[in-house]
């Protein structure tokens, strides 16, 4: 049986490949509110376990033993996501939250409502659920690698990761919300955000979390 902790990590790795393609220690360290020291301990029992595997440069992947078990746990969370926020009406945070806390409901009813909610293939983030049939990622680009001056609509939250939906919970961007870019330099972009064009600041892991489609300025 496998353990709530590596549950987390597998999962954290898995979200945090749909960002990067891989996992960084101060990624993992930062989703999971440990130390880096921490994580480079469980990632080594996961390593031993062929869980995880190791990229040379860059971090680590999942192995197709982990994979399986983590694409297990996804997809149940991301159906549940659906059912919270399209069924019940949470927002796009507080479904990911309480997903987390029902996981571990039996599969007969996540897949019994999976069924109820018509198969659907994307979660309310914009990710594919695991196994679904005929999903399709929304045609779209991270905001790193957006210009300057130009306005982008949200259309997708890769990965998911609690740090960055706090965040973006926080300051108000959901699937749809309109941004501006206001200025890019390194690793930090400002932004301003809706009507109010309130302007915030953005690391890495945001910026390339969130997938925008350009639009026409309003005004």
């Amino acid at each position: 049986m496998i353990s709530g902790i590596v549950e987390d990590y597998l999962t954290t790795i898995y979200r945090l490949e749909e960002i990067y393609g891989y996992a960084k220690t101060t990624h993992i360290a930062k989703e999971l509110n440990v130390k880096p020291a921490t994580v480079t301990k469980v990632i080594n029992k996961l390593v031993n376990k062929g869980l995880v595997t190791r990229v040379k440069y860059r971090g680590m992947k999942l192995t197709k033993k982990g994979r399986v078990i983590a694409e297990k746990i996804i997809r149940k969370h991301r159906i549940l996501e659906v059912f919270l926020s399209d069924f019940l009406g949470f927002n796009l945070y507080e479904s990911h939250r309480l997903a987390h806390q029902l996981e571990h409901m039996p599969d007969k009813l996540v897949e019994r409502i999976y069924e109820k909610l018509g198969k659907p293939s994307l979660c309310p983030h914009g990710n594919l659920i695991p196994g679904a049939e005929g999903g399709e990622l929304p045609k779209a680009i991270s905001l790193w690698e957006a210009t300057e001056g130009k306005c982008y609509k949200v259309l997708r939250i890769a990965g998911e990761l609690n740090y960055v939906l706090s965040k973006l919970n926080d300051i108000g961007i959901d699937i749809g919300t309109v941004i501006k870019l206001l200025m890019a330099r390194g690793t930090y972009y400002e932004l301003s955000v809706g009507p109010d064009k309130a302007k915030v600041m953005f690391d890495d892991l945001v910026l390339r979390s969130l997938y925008v489609k350009e639009v026409k300025c309003a005004g």
